[in-house]
């Protein structure tokens, strides 16, 4: 009955993905929410907010299996209610830029649900017991409690980070629900894999129309979304560590900028860019002593000049590197 009630929402949430897209880019395209894909030669204008797509293709779902308690309704709630929050942020930062503290600030609101789940039905919503490898299941009590806002924010605005070219941000995370989901088999967890098959499906319905040369753009509706849905599910079936592992490289970029610009800034707000294109639309590794370090431009700086596309599968790479170790991490978690 899981497998069939699994495959049949993948394969929903694709078909839904797949049809709506296009139509979100159609939609933008009217509204004249463009943003300049500044990484090609023509400088394109493309569709933005694609995240409105994937927010469509995944919420009728989540609502289906509330309403029918697959998956547990209560946690179904929760995770609808927390990855709400963090797209409607993003929708809003994509028409009125925020800056990057007051997005961050914001985004640590999307913790509320679980907490508010969590002092209600202590019995359903669980945090604070990660499964660790060898360790089994910790029971964490003020440091989890500290760390509780950035359960979902953390990964949210980590994904937004690395949401930099084309396909990099769907391809990344497909790859972390999909070791995500597995980690939850080898635990003997099936509710993870039904609360990742809608999120898993509309992404495999959204890349074609993202991946190089991008249709249509992500937005911060689109990484915030996503990245907030893969926290709160972590949270909700206690993967945090494997999600931590497989999100190694959004985790290493995130630390990288952050230390190098003294804290949380959008993009626009910093002094250099971490990258330049050269005249032949070849990306270098900038040498300005004020750009912000981050995970492409150490790539750059030691395999580059390189084009869009040959960064981007560098970062996949390093992601499906990432969800190999967090695969095997779970193996060792005792059962």
């Amino acid at each position: 009955m899981i497998e069939v009630q699994v495959t049949f929402t993948v394969l929903a949430a694709t078909v839904i993905a797949l049809v709506l897209t296009p139509c979100t880019a159609r939609v933008m395209k009217k509204l004249g929410h463009l943003r300049t894909d500044v990484h090609k030669r023509e400088q394109p204008k493309v569709p933005y907010s694609g995240g409105v797509a994937l927010f469509a293709s995944v919420t009728p779902i989540l609502i289906a299996f509330a309403l029918l308690q697959w998956g547990g309704t209560v946690r179904v709630f929760v995770l609808l209610a927390s990855s709400s929050m963090a797209f409607l942020l993003g929708l809003i930062d994509d028409f009125k830029v925020l800056g990057g503290k007051v997005k961050m600030l914001l985004s640590l609101l999307t913790a509320v649900p679980l907490a508010v789940a969590y002092m209600v039905w202590p019995d359903v919503v669980q945090l604070g017991r990660p499964l660790v490898p060898l360790l089994g299941r910790l029971r964490l009590t003020i440091i989890y409690w500290l760390l509780l806002p950035l359960v979902a924010a953390g990964p949210a605005n980590l994904v937004n980070m690395l949401d930099v070219f084309n396909g990099v941000m769907p391809a990344t995370t497909l790859l972390t629900a999909l070791t995500m989901s597995f980690a939850s088999l080898i635990v003997g967890n099936v509710e993870g894999v039904v609360l990742l098959a809608p999120l898993i499906g509309a992404l495999l319905g959204y890349l074609p129309y993202n991946k190089w040369p991008a249709r249509i753009l992500n937005g911060d509706s689109g990484s915030l979304f996503v990245g907030a849905y893969i926290g709160a599910v972590a949270a909700l079936l206690h993967l945090e560590f494997i999600a931590a592992i497989a999100l190694i490289p959004h985790i290493l970029n995130g630390a990288l900028v952050i230390i190098s610009v003294g804290g949380f800034k959008e993009h626009r707000e910093m002094k250099g860019r971490p990258v330049k294109i050269l005249p032949d639309f070849r990306l270098a590794a900038s040498s300005d002593s004020e750009a912000p370090i981050s995970l492409t431009r150490l790539i750059l700086a030691i395999d580059g000049p390189l084009d869009e596309r040959a960064v981007a599968r560098r970062l996949i790479a390093l992601s499906a590197v990432s969800c190999i170790l967090a695969a095997f991490s779970s193996l060792l978690i005792p059962r």
